[in-house]
């Protein structure tokens, strides 16, 4: 079997790859600050030892390759059809229950999955990377115990087997045995001196150890070897706020948002930090991105249990919008918009949001399609911006005119497109729209005085 089969599987469940995915906890001993071994606690090379003998056209073969395409296409059940016809051909196989453990797993078949994952180590009961496997399964299902005993399992049979010391340390930090906890991720990291997940969690149980110099040496060394490591600087500021280094503390959560800004959690250790050291201002900032954060995870929850409701989406589009995450809004109001064709709020919401991202073309599309149903000022004014923005200033005035709009943008319209003209010897419309630029600018700073009460100032027209 192909080695990416089971990683695919593994980042469709964990979220690899997401900018804004919080962090992959699996011990309960911190949810908010040890990460799972970056190989999803599996040996990169489980489905490789594994793999069939059969040839790449034999019916096995086939039918795996049937469960591959199924899982890329998200059609789970047809996945397990195919790896369910592929054992009936070869009930012997370890890897095929392996295979189908994965996917009942993606499906949230938990019992089927442990069922499968227990068929694998039947059939292959001296694989040290089958019995880690189904421990890592049973520890993210809080089965801890069991898991415990599959990972003493794996480092017996094979005692230079790195994730399973890591996962075993996992295990035991969970039981707040931090010395065993210490020592398992000191086992994992003598084997694999890269293994950044395994320094990173010795850091943490080092912390958890009271022995915060060693830990900050671990942490630190972790975020040298890899800088966009989330959990590793949130670690380190929280060792800095045992120190009462709070400035040092205020710097690493600082970190951790940059890389996940919405995650509540490091923000949370960042107000509290700011507030030691009396940096209440900054603090107030912090605490009002909290609660913004609350709103959004309550409007995803909301989401989440009707996703077909283009109400709840538009909601959370002006919501992220309104929290400056442009390109979060973009996609619900795209989701607004399929659910719900033409809705004019979702398409002058995602037009702002194309503007702000200096997507113009966009942004004119979407305003192309309001105004062709309804007359709207808003959509005008939004396609006036970006017509200024790719100096279209013909159109750009025309549009901010139409939206009777008279600001800063339409002198600026005006100003530029008198320099264009002056560059194409159009001298006397330069002049033109150099004095509509100069009576606006007037006008604006209130240098204008209307000859009667009645008189209104004219709007300028081209």
């Amino acid at each position: 079997m192909p080695r990416f089969f089971t990683l695919l599987l593994t980042c469709t469940l964990i979220g690899c790859g997401s900018k804004s995915d919080a962090p992959k906890s699996v011990t309960t001993a911190s949810t908010d600050a040890v990460d799972s071994p970056a190989s999803g606690g599996q040996s990169p090379s489980t489905s490789e030892a594994n793999s069939s003998p059969s040839s790449p056209t034999s019916p096995v073969a086939a039918l795996q390759q049937r469960a591959q395409a199924a899982v890329s296409a998200r059609q789970p059940q047809t996945a397990i059809e195919a790896l369910s016809q592929a054992i009936g051909i070869d009930p012997t196989d370890p890897n095929l229950f392996h295979m189908r453990a994965d996917v009942y797993n993606l499906m949230g078949e938990y019992a089927n999955a442990r069922a499968d994952y227990s068929l694998a180590v039947q059939a292959d009961p001296k694989n040290a990377e089958l019995y880690n496997t189904r421990g890592y399964f049973l520890m993210t299902r809080g089965a801890t115990t069991d898991a415990l005993v599959d990972f003493n399992k794996a480092v017996e049979l094979n005692s230079k087997f790195p994730v399973a010391w890591n996962n075993r340390g996992l295990i035991r930090l969970g039981e707040k045995n931090y010395e065993a906890a210490i020592a398992d991720f000191s086992k994992a990291i003598e084997l694999d001196g890269k293994y950044i997940d395994a320094l990173n969690n010795r850091g943490f149980a080092q912390m958890k150890h009271e022995k915060l110099d060693a830990a900050l040496v671990d942490l630190k060394k972790t975020v040298t070897l890899k800088p966009d490591y989330t959990t590793a600087w949130n670690n380190c500021g929280l060792v800095y706020m045992q120190q009462e280094n709070y400035a040092a503390a205020v710097d690493a959560f600082s970190e951790a948002i940059k890389l996940a800004p919405l995650d509540a959690r490091w923000l949370n250790h960042r107000y509290a930090a700011l507030q030691k050291l009396e940096k209440f201002s900054e603090a107030n900032v912090d605490a009002q991105r909290i609660r913004w954060l609350d709103g959004l995870s309550k409007l995803t929850q909301q989401a989440n249990q009707k996703p077909n409701d283009p109400n709840i989406w538009m909601n959370r589009a002006e919501h992220l919008a309104q929290g400056g995450e442009i390109g979060g809004a973009v996609l619900d109001y795209s989701r607004v918009i399929a659910l719900a064709p033409g809705n004019k709020a979702a398409l002058i919401g995602r037009a702002k949001s194309w503007l702000k991202l200096s997507d113009h073309q966009k942004a004119i599309s979407d305003c192309n399609i309001v105004i062709a149903a309804d007359s709207s000022p808003m959509a005008f004014s939004i396609r006036g911006d970006a017509w200024l923005a790719i100096q279209d200033f013909d159109k750009a005035i025309k549009d901010f005119e139409m939206a009777q709009r008279m600001d800063d943008a339409l002198v600026t319209a005006y100003q530029k497109r008198a320099a264009q003209r002056t560059q194409t010897g159009d001298d006397k419309l330069a002049q033109e729209d150099i004095a509509k630029a100069k009576y606006l600018q007037d006008a604006l700073a209130g240098l204008l005085t209307p000859r009667t009460a009645q008189e209104q100032i004219p709007f300028p027209t081209n």
